[in-house]
């Protein structure tokens, strides 16, 4: 995914703290040789803050993230340097993947990562908010605000933005679908204002200091002026729909570009509600939806991916990843579409390999891409087995790779 620069703050309140994290670091990380082998437990030495989130209103839904098992992000910033994050660890890999090293373990519920080169980033989680400087050789416990941060995208080393409380959209994933905050940081997410923003914030992300994307209660939106000013440029599900409550998920990918996915709760006969969008100059297309979804005032022909929805990854301007899922197809179903020509073009690319199901991808280009997600064998059906895996393909899907298996 693209990044984006800093924006000119508008003028907003301070929020007070719920109080600090205490912050540690973690040893010298493992390495994992074998691509499919499991790999070994440091000792965590740092606190995740978890009284702090629930002093600020932690939900069941957040907490039940901990408690699963699954990969849940990836971002990779080269051909060789990339992170995945989980429930219960952090992976890092400096040669694209073919081994990896354990920089965490613990009782995470880490969610995502957000990482601006090869040293600095951040993961959060249900009720952590991490940082590091040096690759994920230390990672330290920030503060968390109230209410707490679902999820970050810095610009720099000390400007970044995040969405703050609201209900997750389910178990496993902390956009909210109502009831967020936009928040802003100028000191590396140590602390954080509040900026204006439509109702029930979900995602967000700047091309450039003026040129910002916004999903909001299950919209699209645009500020050209550094987020004082938002205007409507998607308007999601038609009226009809509007007890259903959508969730736009946005991702930059270059100046005034972005893609998104609109995921509505919910499943009827298999199937999912989410539209794919593109955004650009020219305007907001949708490129895709799911067949058997209502979708009034919303001209698009294409089909999604699969019936349910599960990852993106912004490539470029023009270029896109759409990976679904499909548990009625079959375990071990992931099918994924190339979107290119700014989503004039919509392109099957077949199953992403030995996944039962995508949670996160991340892709540096149309044939090289990893994909994190969970591989359930039901070979004896009464004692099923499930894997945390990442998959890889360098030749734009026709061949998949496991890089890292654990159950």
């Amino acid at each position: 995914m693209q990044r984006w620069l800093p924006l000119s703050f508008a003028v907003a309140a301070l929020l007070a703290a719920c109080g600090n994290v205490s912050g540690g670091s973690s040893p010298a990380p493992n390495r994992v040789g074998a691509p499919t082998g499991r790999a070994s437990t440091p000792t965590a030495t740092m606190s995740p803050g978890q009284a702090s989130a629930a002093r600020c209103g932690a939900t069941a839904a957040q907490q039940a993230l901990s408690q699963s098992g699954t990969l849940t992000g990836v971002q990779f910033v080269s051909a060789s340097r990339g992170w995945v994050v989980g429930a219960r660890q952090i992976l890092a890999t400096t040669d694209g993947g073919h081994s990896w090293a354990v920089q965490q373990t613990g009782n995470l519920g880490l969610a995502s990562a957000d990482f601006i080169g090869n040293d600095t980033g951040w993961a959060v989680g249900a009720d952590t908010l991490l940082t590091t400087s040096d690759g994920g050789q230390r990672w330290t416990a920030l503060p968390e605000p109230c209410p707490v941060i679902r999820s970050v995208h810095f610009a720099s080393a000390t400007v970044g933005f995040a969405i703050a409380g609201g209900a997750p959209l389910e178990p496993g994933s902390l956009a909210p679908t109502s009831g967020g905050q936009l928040l802003a940081s100028t000191d590396g997410g140590r602390s954080w204002t509040r900026l204006p923003a439509p109702a029930n914030p979900q995602s967000v992300c700047f091309a450039n200091s003026q040129d910002g994307w916004l999903g909001a209660g299950g919209a699209l939106y645009r500020s050209t002026d550094g987020g004082a000013a938002w205007t409507q440029v998607g308007a999601g599900p038609g009226r009809s729909d509007a007890g259903y409550p959508f969730t736009m998920i946005v991702q930059c990918a270059g100046a005034s570009s972005a893609w998104a996915t609109d995921i509505g709760t919910g499943v009827a006969s298999s199937q999912q509600p989410h539209l794919g969008y593109h955004a650009g100059p020219a305007g907001v297309s949708a490129i895709f939806a799911e067949q058997y979804f209502p979708h009034p005032g919303i001209a698009v022909t294409a089909r999604s991916p699969g019936p349910y929805a599960g990852a993106m990854s912004a490539i470029s301007p023009t270029t896109a990843v759409y990976v679904d899922n499909c548990p009625a197809c079959g375990y071990g179903t992931a099918p994924w579409d190339l979107a290119t020509a700014a989503g004039a073009t919509l392109a099957a690319a077949g199953n992403v390999g030995y996944l039962t199901e995508a949670t996160a991808a991340s892709f540096l280009g149309p044939s090289t891409g990893w994909v994190v997600g969970e591989f359930t064998n039901y070979s004896n059906p009464s004692k099923p087995r499930s894997y945390q895996r990442v998959v890889y393909t360098d030749d734009g899907g026709r061949n998949w790779q496991v890089q890292y298996s654990a159950s």
